[in-house]
């Protein structure tokens, strides 16, 4: 029988991080244009 040896990941941790920050921008933008819209079509429907 083989034995296999379990793969490091600690390269793709350090990868991962960098790519997180503009997903994380990119997110935030997104929750901020969503409450920008759903504030304007508050604003809109109450006068």
């Amino acid at each position: 029988m083989a034995k296999f040896k379990a793969k490091r990941e600690k390269p793709a941790a350090k990868a991962s991080n960098k790519a997180a920050i503009p997903c994380l921008l990119l997110v935030l933008i997104g929750i901020a244009l969503m409450s920008l819209l759903f504030y304007f079509s508050l604003q809109s429907g109450g006068s």
